[in-house]
């Protein structure tokens, strides 16, 4: 049987990894996001957005999810906390599975990889945003995250509430 693998991402990943990105937000945020920002979505943008984000000057770490079939699924990007003010040292700043992908065990199996990888670059702690009314916020609070804060986002011109999770020692 073929397994579903988990690697880091390369440069050929690019076009795939925008169209998962795309793909997630329009199934997950359709009903939290404004739908016409939703509709207004191009793959170029985010095509233009992991080629700087797997550029090996930018010092973030993406893997992804392949599928049985070899087709990129989900993914997981992270590294250093970008808020300075906060005493936490690593940040996931996105994680995004296929419907297909979802309810499989593959978002925990990323965010343990991404939390090995952290502990390798010597992180003991870690955050991540997720917008208040994302069913995988519940995701987050199961693999150990706690409440930080609160904070209002604008998507699509409108404000919405976004919710950090902490763990302050990933080490445990």
């Amino acid at each position: 049987m073929v397994q579903w693998i988990v690697r880091a991402a390369e440069n050929k990943d690019i076009h795939r990894l925008a169209k998962v990105h795309v793909d997630s937000w329009l199934t997950t945020y359709r009903g939290i996001v404004p739908d016409s920002y939703l509709d207004n979505m191009k793959l170029a943008s985010r095509i233009e957005l992991w080629t700087r984000v797997l550029d090996p000057s930018n010092e973030t770490t993406t893997f992804v999810l392949e599928n049985p079939a070899g087709e990129v699924a989900g993914f997981i990007n992270g590294g250093l906390c970008r808020d300075q003010e906060l005493d936490i040292e690593a940040e996931v700043y996105s994680l995004y599975l296929l419907q297909e992908a979802q309810g499989k065990g593959h978002g925990r199996t990323l965010m343990q990889r991404m939390i090995e990888c952290f502990l390798q670059q010597g992180y003991g702690s870690m955050l991540v945003w997720v917008l208040e009314e994302n069913p995988a916020l519940h995701f987050y609070e199961k693999m150990g995250g706690q409440f930080l804060m609160r904070d209002d986002i604008q998507i699509g011109g409108e404000s919405l509430q976004e919710i950090c999770l902490e763990w302050r020692s990933l080490g445990r």
